[in-house]
């Protein structure tokens, strides 16, 4: 597994954009409306520093309950060569399954899966 970003939370991608660039982020690619994951994204970079702003959609209870408890970096993502064999990896070391491989926009609709942590952190996996 190869690091890719930081997933952000946001009810506004606007705001949140101009906050991060007093640390010198700039937008990398277009606007993202994806209606499968239901939420819109912009990605940012400083650097080698990739963040995905993520702006639910109505109707995303599980990220707005996130927001609710100020979760708003919430979760690291990794690229990986088999989804598959990565995600029965990790349930075997007891992570659990909450978003089901998607193809996301975002990667060229390439497979998306996320898995949550004992502690409830999650973690995103892009098939590369």
């Amino acid at each position: 597994m190869k690091f890719h970003h930081i997933g952000y939370l946001t009810l506004d991608l606007k705001n949140s954009f101009n906050e991060f660039k007093y640390l010198n982020y700039s937008k990398k690619g277009k606007f993202i409306n994806d209606s499968k994951l239901r939420v819109k994204i912009q990605f940012i970079k400083n650097n080698s520093n990739l963040i995905e702003l993520v702006k639910p959609h109505k109707g995303n209870y599980g990220l707005f309950n996130l927001i609710k408890k100020k979760n708003y970096a919430y979760h690291f993502a990794y690229k990986v060569k088999s989804i598959k064999k990565t995600i029965n990896s990790l349930k075997r070391k007891k992570f659990i399954l909450v978003v089901n491989p998607t193809p996301a926009k975002a990667f060229n609709n390439k497979k998306v899966a996320f898995l949550k942590m004992k502690n409830s952190f999650l973690i995103e996996l892009i098939e590369s």
